[in-house]
This record gives structure tokens, C-alpha cells and sequence, in this order.
């Protein structure tokens, strides 16, 4: 089959357009230039109309050797944004037919498939050649990482649940065991018809990497406290916070206290976890902004201890008011001796230090009952209510 010889390929470029340029090359030992290599071309530019559809049918189609360059345009009746997410999943299936294809005709067990993106608007005129080449450049670069159209499609997934604020938060109650009351309950944000994410660990992990992580969790806090209704007086609202936000340059902690103040709740109301996962690296930056905070009367716990790094340097350095123990270690503790004395020991140093300790991840009845022998006072976990909205947790 010829190279351009169904509608949509080598179209000239009669307007303005906004371009996905998506590059497809396999390196090893590959039989350059031998039949075996035409066949595949063959078959490459096949699979274009089968993955790729009429509504993505590339507008251009180029080999540069084995290289494979397809130009995409957004029509322009179509939105943005989901034509992008849809034009990257197509790609992801045309490079997942393209490792089957090359595996069946065993040309090399050396041989490998990559895959890059660039995004640009190429204009009509003299530029145009050029601003090609520029976004080539950029696939080429960018095909150096495994992951380039998976993370292209998470990017387009998270710039567009940014601008939708497609976050839903639900509500966890943390539990006072000694009287069967709610201490309060923690804010837990769910991303909304997420196709490129799991839950909400791996996008909070992915708009880190992508430095978005301050975007994502000022939108995380806007809707937790938005949707806080039923709340009651002397109740706590725990809010995740990471370090790394609190070093963000564009971090402003004092609109928390307008949004609280905007739903009627109180800085008192609040606390602030700071999670244990990945280690401090600057205490003193951090400490500085959590005394900014507590001034306003907003409280401060210590998240997953016992899972990160840190864990009793973070409680010696923040001075928490509330530290969280993970459920690594509260899991099965009633048959753990070893986890029974680790327990012990953060009680005995929450006692003297004047800190409320909650049990994470209580599941069983068992584990229950242990916690309340060894006086541990709260505890979170689907034996004590699983995330819903707070009013529904109350009927």
C-alpha cells in the first residue's frame, strides 16, 4: 500500500490549525531497508484507518526512515480538550497494534517500539516548515521516556479537570472511642469519570511530578470546605497539606481563611495534616508557615507516622496536635506483639507531649478492642464509617 493513498493523509495545510504531532520509532536490529521492513510500513500505515478512525485520521503522514510522523488537526466543530484526550488514546491503541505487529514477525527480539507527542499551532505561511521541525524535535525527546503518550493523555486529563473542577470530596469520620462520637471527619478528594487515573493517589503523585501539585490542591481545599455542610460546632475538619505545596511560591495561606469564612466555619474547625510519606526536607520552612497558621488558630497534625521517613523527627520539629498512625501498623495488631510495642511506645510519647492520637485503617472489631486497651482515644477506619457526604453519615 502506498504511502498516502486514502483521504486525510499528505492533505495540504490550508489553514491555521492547532497540531498534535505524534512520532512512532522502533530501534534493534530491525533488517533496515529489507522487505521484511517494507511489509511492516505496509502494515504500519494500515493500522493508521483501523485505530485511528475517520474523526483522528491524520492530516499528514511521513517516514523519515523507520520513523513514523502523523500531523493531527482538531476540526473545528469539535471541543479541544476531549478531542485530545480521545486523539492520545487512539495513539496508545496504535502503539499497543504496533508492538503486536512487530512481536508476530519476530524480526528481532532487540527490537522496540517508541512513542512521543508535541502539541503547537502551526500557521500558514514560511513558518510553517519550520515550526514543524521545532515540534518534531520535541516528540523525538520526548520518546526517549516509555511513558510519553500515557503522561500526555494524564496531562489532558489533569488540565481539564482543573478547568472543570471535576473534583468530588467525600468525608471519612474520625471517631472519639471512648464516647462514639465524631472528632470530625477528613476531607478525601475523588477525581470525577477519570479514565487515565485510579484514584486520587496517583493523580495528587502525577500533578506533583508535573508541577501542578499547587493547582490541584487549592482546588482539593476549595471543595472540601465548600462541601462541608452539616458540620457541627466543635467538630474538625482535617485538610491534607504537603510540604511541597508549602514551599510553592504561589502558596497564600490566608485564603483558607476566607473560604472558611465565606461557609461559616471557623480556623478552629480546621486541621491541617501534613502527610509523612516523603521526607522534610526544609523544617524550618515548613515551620514557619504552620506558625502562621496556628497563630490563626488552625491545628496541625503529622499524617501516615510510622510510614515515612521521619516520623519521630517530624513530631519533635512540627509539635503536632494530632499525630496519625498508619495502618501498616495498626492492621492485625491484636496478634502483632511487635506492633503492639511500637504502638505503645507513640502513646506513651502522645501522653506526655499533650497530642491526640488517631488510629488509620481500623477494619476489625479486634483491632478495635486492642485500641481501646491500650488507651489509644480516636480511630478512623470502614469499621468506624467509610467516606460519604458528612450529612449522610449522620442519618
Amino acid at each position: 500500500m502506498a504511502l498516502g493513498t486514502y483521504p486525510g493523509l499528505n492533505a495540504p495545510l490550508v489553514r491555521d490549525r492547532e497540531t498534535t504531532l505524534i512520532y512512532y520509532y522502533w530501534s534493534g536490529h530491525s533488517r533496515r531497508g529489507s522487505l521484511a521492513e517494507s511489509r511492516l510500513k505496509q502494515q504500519a500505515e494500515r493500522l493508521v484507518r483501523e485505530c485511528f478512525g475517520e474523526m483522528h485520521l491524520p492530516y499528514r503522514l511521513e517516514w523519515a526512515h523507520d520513523d513514523l510522523i502523523l500531523f493531527f488537526g482538531a476540526p473545528k466543530e469539535l471541543t479541544p480538550a476531549p478531542y485530545k484526550r480521545s486523539l492520545l488514546t487512539a495513539a496508545l491503541a496504535y502503539k499497543k497494534k504496533l508492538e503486536e505487529t512487530l512481536a508476530r514477525r519476530s524480526m528481532s527480539e532487540d527490537v522496540r517500539l517508541h512513542a512521543g507527542c508535541s502539541f503547537g499551532l502551526i500557521k500558514r505561511g514560511q513558518g510553517s516548515e519550520r515550526k514543524r521541525h521545532e515540534m518534531l524535535r520535541e516528540a523525538m525527546q520526548s520518546s526517549n521516556h516509555p511513558d510519553a503518550l500515557e503522561d500526555a493523555l494524564r496531562m489532558s486529563e489533569l488540565e481539564s479537570l482543573l478547568e472543570a473542577k471535576a473534583l468530588r470530596c467525600v468525608y471519612q469520620p474520625i471517631m472519639d472511642i471512648r464516647q462514639g462520637r465524631p472528632l470530625g471527619y477528613e476531607a478525601l478528594s475523588r477525581p470525577q469519570n477519570s479514565s487515565a487515573f485510579a484514584g486520587p493517589l496517583p493523580l495528587f503523585e502525577f500533578a506533583e511530578r508535573a508541577g501542578m501539585d499547587y493547582a490541584l490542591d487549592q482546588l482539593a481545599r476549595e471543595q472540601a470546605i465548600s462541601g462541608s455542610a452539616g458540620l457541627h460546632s466543635g467538630e474538625k475538619l482535617f485538610l491534607n497539606l504537603t510540604p511541597q505545596i508549602i514551599n510553592d511560591p504561589q502558596f497564600t495561606p490566608w485564603q483558607t481563611l476566607a473560604l472558611l469564612k465565606k461557609h461559616r466555619l471557623t480556623p478552629d474547625q480546621v486541621v491541617f495534616e501534613i502527610t509523612e510519606r516523603s521526607s522534610i526536607q526544609d523544617f524550618g520552612s515548613v515551620e514557619r508557615v504552620l506558625a502562621h497558621y496556628r497563630s490563626q488558630g488552625y491545628k496541625i497534625a503529622i499524617d501516615d507516622v510510622g510510614a515515612g521517613y521521619s516520623s519521630l523527627l517530624s513530631i519533635v520539629e512540627l509539635k503536632p496536635d494530632y499525630i496519625k498512625v498508619d495502618r501498616s501498623i495498626v492492621s492485625g495488631l491484636h496478634a502483632d506483639t511487635y506492633k503492639a510495642h511500637i504502638l505503645e511506645t507513640l502513646v506513651l510519647t502522645a501522653t506526655r507531649m499533650g497530642i491526640g492520637l488517631i488510629a488509620e485503617g481500623v477494619e476489625t472489631e479486634e483491632e478495635l478492642n486492642k485500641l481501646r486497651e491500650m488507651g489509644v482515644h480516636y480511630a478512623q477506619g470502614y469499621l468506624l464509617g467509610r467516606p460519604g457526604e458528612i450529612r449522610q453519615l449522620r442519618a
